[in-house]
């Protein structure tokens, strides 16, 4: 019985501590990434996740958003590609007070495949890029936005 007792409690401090550890990595990765979801220019926002780095235009993405969004706070958009290896998604509004919109990372057991709601302050360009190992591809799609949703007069 005793090393039973002893197996248990070795197992449940094992547990713990790994449950900590991933709260402190999930932590520092939170704070990582903060700088990008930071309020500021879309131009700057832009070139510190893709400085340098060259972007193609690309029609083997698809971006489903309306043409005219009545409430820029609840945009329907779905995302798809047949693509393999995508490995990450980020969305853009160029008009936003907070451009980078959202960031997927997705795995290669799942197609390329998400339908949200997002918000836009106003009329604008959405932008999505995908990252496939060293390439980035690019989709684009002007939305005008009747009444915004960031509470942006």
């Amino acid at each position: 019985m005793p090393s039973s007792r002893r197996l248990f409690l070795k197992k449940t401090g094992t547990l713990a501590a790994g449950a900590l550890l991933a709260g402190v990595s999930a932590k520092a990765l939170a704070i990582e990434h903060t700088q990008y979801f930071a309020a500021g220019d879309f131009a700057a926002s832009y070139a510190r996740l893709f400085a340098g780095q060259t972007i193609i235009d690309s029609d083997l993405l698809e971006m489903s958003l309306p043409d005219i969004a009545e409430d820029g706070a609840v945009v329907p958009i779905t995302i798809s590609s047949d693509l393999d290896d995508v490995e990450r998604l980020y969305l853009f509004a160029d008009k936003n007070p907070t451009p980078l919109v959202a960031e997927f990372e997705l795995t290669p057991l799942v197609s390329t495949y998400l339908t949200a709601r997002i918000k836009l302050a106003e009329s604008c360009n959405v932008i999505l890029i995908a990252r496939r190992g060293d390439q980035l591809l690019r989709r684009s799609r002007w939305v005008k936005v009747v009444h915004g949703g960031c509470g942006v007069g």
